[in-house]
């Protein structure tokens, strides 16, 4: 009997309830994507793979922080990228403020890594570290971005 036949044996209402439950099963698996944590992993993401662009790409031209604009903010990605051979990034501890095109997210980076070792930078960076943030995001017309950010370092566990 050939595979044709096979499934011509089969009624065609069983078959037809398979595929609803195939699609409703994989419809249930997938959580709807969520743009607000969508840029900050991304941002996080880049900067683990030392992207300086794919950071910038989550902030907003008119983006504004203690330091100053977008300018500064690459110049500070610079310095990380620079004193550091590698990092690792991760989000905790979110919790998002919602509105219809604005966010304020709060969230904790845990950051770890391997400083370089020249000039002693190995022994005065941090091989991990806590950071708290305050970001406001917005969407905008080529998806959310970062408008503004606030940091403060953890204390150490």
């Amino acid at each position: 009997m050939t595979a044709a036949r096979d499934a011509r044996s089969i009624p065609r209402t069983l078959r037809c309830f398979f595929l609803a439950f195939v699609f409703l099963v994989a419809a249930c698996g997938r959580s709807p994507r969520d743009p607000v944590l969508d840029c900050l992993q991304g941002a996080a993401k880049a900067a683990e793979a030392r992207d300086a662009g794919g950071v910038l790409a989550r902030l907003s031209e008119g983006y504004r922080d203690a330091e100053g604009g977008k300018a500064e903010a690459l110049l500070l990605i610079k310095r990380y990228f620079a004193a550091y051979e590698s990092l690792s990034i991760s989000l905790a501890d979110l919790s998002v403020e919602r509105g219809d095109s604005s966010a304020r997210a709060r969230f904790t980076v845990r950051m770890s890594g391997r400083p370089r070792a020249v000039a002693g930078l190995e022994g005065l960076l941090p091989r991990a570290s806590r950071w708290r943030f305050d970001a406001r995001l917005e969407a905008e017309k080529d998806g959310w971005k970062i408008t503004e950010a606030a940091w403060a370092r953890l204390e150490d566990d």
